[in-house]
């Protein structure tokens, strides 16, 4: 595989391991991929000349046999190659005769990255066996956008670590709230509560306004903030400055399941653009399996698949209803147990298992393919 740097890439392939052999392509590109390969040990990351990802066309076309032999040097042949980055398209070429079957993990509608050049994901798409995006919104959007093919696609959502689900589902939250798991008394005071979480980055993709509206609205709520602030958007100054909002900043996301496990209810403030819309959202599926009711924003066709396990709020006036309503019954909306057994299904491993399986299957074709091509009693065309 190459292009792994989000965590929750990591995640996933690190459940892939536990399947198949997953290996990290990470070769050097420096001057010394210009020169003869003579006396290198086999299997360390080799050299590639500078240009092996150029932008320009002719250029990766031209160093593809150098490249190609260089790879097959450092890394042999492979039954699979995923690719998750459109920067990385040129992968896609140069082993194209080292890889049986290529695929393109999907993680973002690039489109709404200024910096990515979908060009680049056009020749990846063009060249890839198998494409698997994060959502079925995704999928639609590439098929339309590349006049692809349904049967590319195979949707593997983000997840969860299989250490995350409660070893029983939780058939209801405590009614007392003093009795659901705490943070540490230095981050969160035990009294701060009734909690209401946001957790994730502060940036584009937010809409705080109707969560300063039902802040606002609600003055027996209160509100934790854990992830780091991209940017300053419109009420995150009020929010900042409230005596009942804490903000804990960044945190590594393996520390972050305590944190989900605490509040009483979740918040994604969503907005209705950038790459929501077709978006996994890992906060989502992170919150799933202690139960706490789940209300959200915006547009995410994702969420929106499953109505019964998140409560969609059109604006600020919504949200605060909705929580009102939740105060009233104590939290509790009889949805716990249901969001646990839906969370069952959605660990990394659970998808790891989905994409060996797709990978699997495309292999077998493959393979089937090059038999009938080398069969020598095969009937050609138009004899």
């Amino acid at each position: 595989m190459v292009g792994c740097e989000e965590p929750t890439h990591a995640a996933l392939f690190q459940a892939l391991e536990a399947i198949c052999e997953v290996e990290l392509l990470a070769p050097r590109l420096s001057w010394r991929g210009w020169l003869p390969g003579f006396g290198r040990r086999r299997r360390q990351p080799p050299d590639l000349p500078r240009g092996a990802f150029s932008r320009r066309r002719w250029l990766v076309r031209l160093l593809a046999p150098v490249v190609r032999r260089r790879l097959l040097d450092g890394y042999g042949q492979a039954d699979a190659l995923i690719i998750t980055d459109p920067y990385f398209w040129p992968y896609a070429i140069h082993y194209r005769a080292l890889a049986s079957v290529i695929a393109y993990h999907v993680c973002d509608d690039y489109a709404a990255y200024p910096y990515v050049r979908l060009d680049q994901e056009k020749d990846l798409v063009r060249h890839a066996d198998l494409l698997f995006p994060v959502s079925r919104r995704l999928a639609e959007v590439l098929r339309d956008r590349y006049q692809l093919e349904d049967s590319r696609f195979h949707i593997i959502p983000n997840g969860i670590p299989d250490s995350w689900l409660p070893a029983e589902p939780p058939p209801a939250l405590p009614s007392q709230l003093s009795r659901r798991p705490a943070l540490p008394e230095a981050l969160v005071p035990a009294d701060f509560r009734p909690l209401i979480g946001i957790i994730g980055v502060i940036g584009s993709r937010v809409d705080l306004l109707p969560i300063v509206a039902a802040h606002d609205a609600l003055p027996q709520l209160r509100w934790l903030f854990v992830g780091p602030v991209r940017r300053q958007v419109s009420g995150l100054a009020h929010l900042q400055s409230s005596p009942r909002c804490r903000f804990l900043g960044a945190m590594p996301y393996t520390e972050l399941q305590a944190c989900f496990a605490t509040l009483d209810a979740a918040v994604l403030p969503l907005t209705d653009g950038d790459i929501n819309p077709c978006s996994s959202p890992v906060r989502f599926f992170s919150q799933l399996p202690t139960g706490q009711p789940i209300l959200y924003t915006g547009t995410c066709a994702q969420i929106a698949e499953t109505p019964n396990l998140a409560d969609h709020c059109a604006d600020g006036q919504a949200l605060t209803t909705t929580l009102e309503r939740l105060v009233a019954s104590g939290f509790q909306d009889g949805r716990a147990a249901e969001r646990h057994r839906f969370a069952t299904g959605c660990t990394w491993q659970k998808r790891a298992e989905a994409l060996a399986e797709a990978l699997k299957e495309a292999l077998t074709a493959a393979l089937q393919a090059r038999r009938g091509s080398s069969d020598p009693c095969r009937r050609r065309p138009g004899a």
